[in-house]
């Protein structure tokens, strides 16, 4: 009886035993799973808080961007705006000064036929005349000197804010574009303006024979080909190819290279501006001892009236041109040692064609 109660008791004791140990074992894991599953909300979370923060960086960096570009869009119009009020009041006054200008040609041209007059001349009153005359045209003279030192001045003035509105234009079109509508406007003007500019400065060296050429050897080509390519991106809306033949790759001249790349660029845009569609082609040929260029286009032709006056001074048949360009042209292929002229292309082909030629 004693030994099965003693053996009664070791069993329960063992089985005590076994029911600790396999408490104990789900105890820790239990512990275990708690700390697996207190691990995975953690880095749940932790995931969660990090696409929040990720999708707030995201909104926050739109919201930048936006107010970025909403501050660009506002000093681009306000550059737009300063930049068109410039141009625009810069035309504006060239324009209405070259009207002036023309209008004191026509002054000085009835004068000059007066003083020769047989009548005027042949009168009584000769002596008098003479003296009154004398007086007067030194008054002209003094007049006239005061003209062209004013267009130096006003010249010089109107070109200086061209080249940073240019500068900044270029800066423009990086950012929002080539494309945009109002920088291909004040492009235009700005060229227009700067074009202007330039012709009032060579009008008046002309005019005073201060006229300096800074020559130097170059290729001809490739100062015709650089201002086709001016040219042509400043065409807009117009069907027009600009075609370039040469009879040799490479032809060395000794000129000014910036006024016979403005003589080029002058009668290409003469020819644009007359020319709605179809082509425009640019010749290069040797002679003997000069090199002929010709600039050929189908337009409406020159206006027989003006054909034998074409190159003098504010002759233009044009409501936008000043009838300056063609009357630089000559001044300046004529002080090289050149010739041009122009005609009209035979019937039943329309247009007119442009000469001039430089020594080699």
């Amino acid at each position: 009886m004693i030994i099965e109660e003693s053996d009664r008791a070791v069993l329960h004791a063992i089985q005590v035993k076994q029911i600790q140990i396999f408490i104990k074992e789900q105890v820790e894991k239990i512990k275990k799973d708690a700390f697996v599953a207190r691990d995975e909300m953690i880095q749940k979370r932790a995931e969660k808080i990090e696409q929040v923060r990720e999708k707030l960086n995201q909104t926050t960096l739109e919201i930048q961007n936006r107010h970025a570009s909403i501050r660009t869009r506002l000093n681009q119009e306000a550059v737009f705006r300063e930049a068109n009020i410039r141009v625009n009041r810069g035309l504006e006054a060239l324009e209405n000064f070259i009207q002036i200008l023309r209008d004191t040609q026509s002054g000085e041209e009835m004068f000059k036929k007066a003083i020769r007059d047989p009548i005027i001349s042949g009168s009584l009153r000769t002596e008098a005349t003479k003296v009154l005359t004398s007086e007067f045209f030194k008054s002209i003279q003094k007049q006239l000197v005061m003209q062209t030192e004013f267009i130096n001045i006003a010249a010089h003035e109107l070109r200086t804010p061209i080249m940073p509105i240019l500068v900044n234009v270029e800066i423009l079109e990086e950012t929002v574009g080539r494309d945009n509508p109002e920088i291909k406007i004040i492009i235009r003007n700005a060229k227009r303006l700067q074009r202007l500019t330039e012709n009032i400065l060579s009008v008046t060296r002309l005019e005073s024979k201060t006229l300096t050429l800074q020559k130097e050897s170059f290729d001809f080509n490739e100062v015709i080909s650089a201002c086709i390519r001016d040219e042509s991106i400043q065409m807009e809306n117009k069907n027009i190819k600009i075609l370039y033949d040469t009879d040799a790759k490479k032809v060395l001249v000794e000129a000014d290279k910036d006024r016979i790349s403005q003589v080029v660029s002058n009668l290409l845009h003469n020819a644009i501006k007359f020319t709605n569609a179809g082509k425009i082609i640019v010749t290069l040929k040797h002679r003997n001892e000069d090199i002929l260029v010709s600039v050929k286009d189908n337009g409406r032709g020159i206006d027989s009236q003006i054909l034998s006056i074409l190159f003098s001074k504010f002759v233009t048949k044009s409501d936008k041109g000043t009838g300056l360009g063609l009357y630089i042209c000559k001044g300046i292929i004529e002080a090289h040692g050149g010739k041009i002229w122009a005609e009209n292309n035979n019937e039943p082909e329309k247009g007119a064609i442009f000469f001039f030629t430089l020594p080699v």
